[in-house]
């Protein structure tokens, strides 16, 4: 009896303290984090799309919650990840079968998070006809372990905590569908199972960011192994990121602050000096910008060559032909890194302008000329040098200032709202364009 009592004392204290503090919280659909400081275009995208798309093609419920220590001081986080599951309505069939990663953050005094190795779990449910649920929660555990380390979550950084459990989602999508598939009867893994449209996966969407759904499937996944190729071939990330609503991750109101700090935050990037390029289009209010980071990059991709990129894409965008923009700005990256390999970048010509400046100073000079020349021809040289002076000497007699008029010049102050301007930017340690499309 006294068991009991306790058992139910718990869930009571488990409820209250886990129901109130869900008001403030923040839901990326199938993850919830109640820090509100975790958000990443990448987390997004896994909680709003990845995680609901395996579950639905798995038939496996894949969770992720992000609980503070505040009033739950005296629960272990296995306990949490037990009621919670069995609480908030997880699992999918008539045997709940689901998998849900639960981390227990403690707050520091200046607002940021800490994870110890003991406060996160793996719980998972499975129908012992499909595998056993200890085996798929160990192999899960193995595959997020190395992002739950303390180095990546020592309240100190939280953009890179955000980074490291986006790692772990993706892990942990991978880890189950790997698991399931091994396991998988014929029937699964046969003919149906290849007829099967494939989803889009965290481990798999690396370069093309689509979290506001204005590709097909097959267009995303072509654009993606195309990015991929084009990267590796170049050593430099060339990604594209298609939003809603760019001030839902940061950076305030400015896009350009925004892309260069998701960038950052996903750690994007090749080699050392992790160079890349990304354009990100936030449909909402058709903002737009460009961000080109690492030593290679900016070489390839100068304020010039950015001018003239941005020339072949930007008008797609547009029209609204999302697939075609993307296309031709994946050809034309391909086109200048190529050239910048191969020691001819895309650079302004300016022979032509010095051709001109040089033509137009002989002709100014050669006018000038030909003019003092013609008003010299009725001076004769004189004898004295007293007969250079006019007679009686030179006497003013009137001197005084006469007002004319006011030279008044205006320069049109460009708006936010004016449609396809675009402008070049410089901040996040590398350059870029931001505007309008």
């Amino acid at each position: 009896m006294k068991k009991r009592m306790t058992a139910l004392l718990t869930t009571l204290l488990l409820a209250l303290a886990l129901c109130v503090p869900a008001m403030a919280a923040v839901e990326y659909g199938a993850i919830y984090d109640e820090t509100e400081v975790l958000g990443s275009v990448e987390l997004t995208y896994q909680g709003e799309q990845t995680l609901p798309q395996l579950t639905e093609a798995l038939g496996i419920d894949l969770r992720v919650d992000v609980f503070t220590d505040e009033g739950v001081e005296n629960s272990s986080v296995s306990d949490i990840a037990v009621y919670v599951y069995e609480n908030s309505g997880y699992g999918c069939g008539e045997k709940r079968d689901g998998v849900s990663l639960t981390l227990l953050l403690r707050g520091t005094e200046n607002g940021a998070y800490t994870l110890s190795e003991t406060d996160w779990c793996v719980y998972a449910l499975l129908d012992t006809a499909r595998g056993s649920a200890q085996e798929l929660s160990d192999v899960v555990r193995d595959a997020v372990s190395p992002y739950m380390v303390q180095r990546a979550w020592n309240g100190e950084d939280m953009t890179m905590s955000a980074t490291a459990l986006s790692q772990a989602v993706g892990a942990m999508a991978e880890s189950v569908e790997n698991y399931l598939q091994a396991g998988a009867s014929p029937e699964v893994t046969g003919d149906d199972a290849e007829a099967q449209t494939p989803e889009q996966t965290g481990a798999d969407m690396n370069y093309i960011f689509d979290l506001s759904d204005q590709l097909s499937f097959e267009e995303w996944a072509e654009l993606e192994a195309r990015a991929s190729d084009i990267s590796q071939r170049h050593g430099c990330g060339v990604y594209v990121a298609f939003v809603n609503d760019f001030t839902e991750y940061g950076g305030g109101n400015d896009v350009y602050k925004t892309t260069y700090q998701l960038y950052h935050a996903n750690e994007l990037g090749m080699g050392e000096n992790r160079d890349g390029i990304i354009i990100l289009l936030s449909m909402d209010e058709r903002d737009y910008a460009m961000f080109v980071y690492g030593k290679n990059a900016e070489y390839a991709f100068n304020k010039y060559g950015q001018e003239q990129l941005e020339d072949a894409f930007l008008g797609y965008f547009g029209d609204n032909d999302w697939y075609g923009g993307a296309s031709h700005y994946l050809d034309t990256c391909d086109e200048y890194l190529t050239l910048a390999e191969e020691g001819d970048p895309v650079r302004k010509n300016t022979l032509p302008m010095y051709l001109i400046v040089v033509a137009a100073s002989c002709m100014i000079s050669g006018f000038i000329c030909i003019m003092l020349k013609w008003k010299m021809q009725t001076v004769h040289k004189k004898v004295e040098a007293d007969e250079y002076v006019a007679a009686g000497g030179l006497t003013l007699t009137k001197q005084y200032d006469r007002y004319t008029h006011t030279t008044e010049t205006r320069t049109k102050i460009s708006s936010d709202s004016d449609s396809g301007s675009t402008s070049s930017c410089s901040g996040g340690g590398g350059s870029g364009r931001s505007g309008k499309f």
